[in-house]
């Protein structure tokens, strides 16, 4: 009885060529390799054109400019990629900063004044929840609403005045330097590093990722949804509020133009650029730093070669545009696998 022999699998140069650009294309669409190529970008034109661009000074300067970014991008981040958003930050950045140091003006204890900020601001976390949740109003005219009440009532506390004198204790957090380092940078890398925790290594950061991935499925698997969101809004007011704290820390004063929607903006789009998906899921607080850290290197470059302010808005938008385009194509490529 004849038989047939299962024809044996030939490997064509065309196989290997298929897996050399599916490994290309992976390494391609990562976001990492997008910032990396960027920054050498920046590297490149900013020392050709200026000569102070690689200085101790300025590197440090850089660092110092990206720390309020990443701390409230680190909040913002857990947020989205719980599947929630938040546009009051800029506004809670300003509140926390002018009334706390009202309080030190007042007389109170730096300590206990920078505490009631904080805790003030996490109420603030609360009734955006609360907004979203019980109104039904989705978040982002929800946080909208609630930036333009804050905003309203950091003038009314302060009649447009800077805060200040503040006491030294409070200045010493933004002024002094660690270990040859700015004193912020040291704290924004402690607040990083938490958050890399809470996110990589704890069951907190699992039920985030699973309730921004799929928030049907995270119900029906029992997870507390409500509590869970409630503390992702908490604890994104709270990291706006401590960027606002450094930076009252670091200027010396407490200031109503602080903050406001460009902080907002920036933050979210170092959170974006850093590779964390606006549609949930999907991201991690290393590549967040990476984007703060660009998007200060982008500003210092251009005002060391003396480029219109205009031309940062630019460069940015082009770059969100980007991140968000790659965010696209990395969420099909997941999907299309499963």
């Amino acid at each position: 009885m004849p038989t047939t022999s299962r024809p044996a699998r030939v490997h064509t140069p065309t196989d290997h060529g298929g897996e050399r650009e599916s490994l290309l294309t992976k390494v391609l669409v990562r976001q990492e390799t997008t910032l990396l190529v960027v920054m050498v970008l920046v590297v490149i034109f900013a020392v050709s054109r200026s000569d102070l661009f690689f200085t101790q000074s300025n590197l440090l300067e850089i660092l110092r400019s990206s720390v309020i970014y990443f701390v409230v991008g680190c909040g913002a981040a857990l947020l989205i990629i719980g599947g929630g958003l938040d546009f009051s930050a800029g506004a809670v950045f300003t509140l926390s900063g002018l009334v706390s140091c009202q309080l030190m003006v007042a007389g109170v204890p730096w300590p206990l004044a920078v505490l009631l900020g904080l805790a003030l601001c996490c109420a603030v976390g609360a009734l955006n929840w609360a907004v979203i949740t019980y109104l039904h109003v989705p978040p982002i005219i929800a946080t909208l609403g609630v930036y333009y009440m804050l905003t309203g009532i950091d003038n009314l506390v302060t009649d447009g005045r800077d805060v200040l004198p503040l006491p030294d204790g409070f200045l010493r957090l933004g002024q002094t330097r660690v270990a040859g380092l700015p004193s912020i940078v040291v704290i924004a890398v402690v607040i990083g590093a938490v958050f890399w925790f809470l996110l990589e290594r704890t069951r907190f950061g699992v039920n985030v990722r699973a309730l921004g991935g799929n928030r049907q499925a995270a119900v029906g698997n029992g997870l507390r949804v409500f509590r869970l969101d409630l503390g992702l809004y908490v604890i994104a007011a709270a990291t706006a509020a401590i960027a606002g704290l450094l930076y009252s820390a670091r200027v010396g004063a407490g200031q109503v133009t602080a903050g406001g929607t460009s902080t907002t903006l920036i933050a979210i789009t170092a959170v974006l650029i850093g590779g964390v998906s606006l549609l949930g899921g999907l991201g991690n607080i290393q590549g967040i730093a990476v984007g703060a850290v660009l998007l200060s290197m982008i500003d210092n470059a251009l005002v060391l070669t003396e480029i219109p302010p205009q031309y940062n808005s630019i460069v940015i938008g082009a770059i969100l545009i980007c991140a968000v385009g790659l965010d696209h194509l990395r969420r099909s490529r997941i999907y299309r696998k499963r």
